[in-house]
């Protein structure tokens, strides 16, 4: 089957042959994984940015990446161990500057609403449920400016759940065979650490119509 490149919305003109990703928002500006992080990426001109995805006790996405809650808020204990609205009592801003005081954790549907039609998303998946995610992003009509990353069998389900309608990225590397690796995984988009990538894995994969 031959297919075709995943159509993601350009939220701006194109201005250069390659786009960027701004990793857990503007995290040298504002408090990482924020709506002042994203939005200063909105304001910077930045194409993508990327957040961390996981479950409340209650099941609700939030978007944090820290498996505990300690680093950036003022609370104590695991993401997991915690509601929602125990979740967002906590302030998750002043630990970064006075400035941010109050600052909350976003839900994983309060980030689709502040980006649609602003910035696209990459969704790093650290601990989720599939149906509820593919149901979000599907919902908020926000299919054409998603990129989900996690694990192969992850990104499968992703894949079939969403009946191919939301992207999904992986991590590759040079001991896998390309041509096995995609008919197993079928990527829209695919992840090469930077010390192993070169202009020919760039061609193979852009040949396979797989953004890098």
């Amino acid at each position: 089957m031959v297919r075709d490149w995943f159509e993601f919305l350009q939220v701006r003109p194109p201005s250069r042959p390659f786009q960027i990703i701004a990793h857990r928002g503007m995290k040298g500006l504002a408090p990482e994984n924020t709506r002042p992080a994203i939005e200063k990426a909105i304001e910077f001109g930045i194409e993508w940015v990327e957040v961390d995805v996981r479950l409340t006790l209650d099941g609700h996405h939030v978007i944090i990446h820290d498996s505990r809650l300690d680093r950036v808020t003022n609370g104590r204990g695991l993401v997991e161990e915690l509601t929602l609205a125990e979740i967002k009592a906590l302030d998750a801003g002043s630990w970064f500057s006075p400035k941010y005081a109050g600052e909350r954790i976003l839900t994983l549907s309060e980030c689709l609403e502040l980006t649609r039609n602003r910035i696209n998303l990459y969704l790093d998946c650290k601990r989720v449920n599939l149906e509820l995610l593919v149901k979000e992003i599907l919902q908020a009509g926000m299919e054409r400016q998603v990129v989900v990353y996690g694990k192969p069998e992850l990104l499968r389900q992703i894949k079939s759940l969403s009946m191919g309608k939301v992207a999904i990225m992986a991590k590759w590397s040079p001991e896998h065979r390309i041509d096995e690796w995609v008919a197993s995984v079928q990527p829209d988009a695919v992840e090469v650490d930077a010390p192993k990538i070169t202009p020919s894995i760039c061609k193979a994969f852009h040949e396979r119509k797989i953004y890098v």
